[in-house]
């Protein structure tokens, strides 16, 4: 090309990287996909005369002997200020180029007036930062929004990364940790193939963006969260319909369910029906641990859009979950029993007891319910006993 038109040429990849994040699960093939990928994409530097720009994208940045270990002289931009707005659509873009679109939206009757249409815009597709003060719109879910003229989640409709919900299952606690999660710039820096952390790859996907950048004497602080409702409501569904093995259709109904229940402020129900959720996982998706109880039913909540904090701080500790509603609260705690198989019902029901007393005690011996007394709302404090898929027992007391 630079032969044909005596110009140096600029070299566009996109998901240099997807190679080998199709095979996270079989680390052999995925180095060996890495090594090809190091050998072809190493033939650019031999160009290097002819090239003009090499602008490459992709989910994920590998250390060491990485893909570009050839390529010495590329500059990682992700998190550079002076590129922070390169890709994705400005506030003041949405005004200049779309103004008159939400106008006639508006106008149409189907979405109120333009003020309300565009912060309701904003509030599903805003949010994307890498350096938690500008801040862009995803392009693809803005104009599938004004093409089909309906929120919805557009950017989870394009794919979720297998390999991701993968490692997910592999340490549920991540996911009930990540509502303002803080990470250091050389945590987000790269990663080694055989020990790539969910947290690095939901960044790097897309799943959670800076909210703050904290200064600090050393390395920058990252603060990370969701970026908008769209990337919030797909997640949580997706988290629920994977580590449950069901479809979306049946999780609904559950959430619905569950939903109904929490309303009536009848836990017995709430009960019954994580039991029935929890007795139909495939035992290949199980996992033995209490963080994946936590995880399920934080998911579950979540998609049902209530105003649900996990591990939430508080004087005397981190409790595992609340949940308010208007004239109502809920204080949770989990605890997870490991139990051996073939045990008899009585000795379940030892452990049972013990589990559910030691939630009950640390539910008010550390003071979780203390921000709502005198707040008006009928109290419920829950601690709910895991000795299996199909062995959930709980414990109420009203406040």
């Amino acid at each position: 090309m630079y032969s044909k038109y005596n110009k140096r040429v600029v070299v566009l990849i996109d998901e240099y990287d997807k190679p080998v994040l199709d095979r996270l699960g079989d680390i052999k093939t995925a180095e060996a996909n890495k090594d090809v990928l190091g050998w072809f994409y190493g033939i650019l530097k031999s160009m290097d005369p002819y090239l003009r720009l090499t602008f490459i994208t992709g989910v994920t940045k590998f250390t060491k002997a990485s893909v570009f270990s050839e390529l010495n002289n590329l500059s990682d931009i992700t998190l550079s200020k002076k590129y922070s707005s390169v890709c994705g659509i400005g506030i003041e873009d949405l005004d200049e180029y779309f103004g008159e679109r939400i106008k006639d939206l508006s106008e149409a009757g189907d979405f109120g007036n333009a003020d309300g249409l565009r912060s309701e815009i904003l509030a599903w597709y805003d949010g994307y930062s890498w350096d938690g003060k500008s801040r862009v719109i995803n392009p693809f879910s803005l104009l599938s929004f004004f093409n089909e003229e309906r929120f919805a989640s557009f950017w989870y409709a394009s794919g979720t990364p297998k390999f991701l919900m993968e490692l997910m299952k592999k340490d549920p606690g991540v996911y009930a940790n990540l509502k303002n999660l803080k990470i250091t710039g050389i945590m987000l820096d790269a990663a080694d193939i055989d020990k790539i952390e969910a947290e690095l790859l939901l960044f790097q996907a897309g799943y959670l963006t800076v909210k703050d950048v904290l200064p600090t004497k050393g390395t920058s602080l990252y603060v990370l969260d969701m970026p908008n409702f769209e990337v919030k409501e797909a997640f949580d569904l997706h988290v629920a319909t994977a580590f449950t093995g069901k479809k979306q259709t049946y999780v609904k109904q559950a959430q619905m369910n569950i939903s109904d229940a929490l309303q009536d402020g009848d836990l017995q129900r709430v009960l019954e029906l994580l039991r029935g959720l929890f007795a139909s996982i495939p035992y290949e998706l199980h996992v033995d641990r209490e963080a994946y109880y936590h995880s399920v039913f934080y998911a579950v909540m979540n998609v049902l859009g209530f105003d649900i904090d996990a591990e939430v701080s508080t004087a005397g500790g981190r409790v595992d979950a609340v949940l308010e509603l208007e004239d109502k609260a809920y204080v949770m705690e989990f605890k997870y029993g490991k139990c051996e198989q073939g045990a008899s019902q009585e000795e379940k029901n030892k452990l049972f007891e013990k589990a559910l007393n030691e939630g009950m005690e640390q539910i008010k011996s550390r003071g979780y319910a203390k921000k709502y007394e005198g707040s008006g709302k009928k109290v419920h404090l829950a601690a709910f006993a895991f000795l299996g898929r199909d062995d959930i027992e709980m414990t109420v007391e009203i406040l």
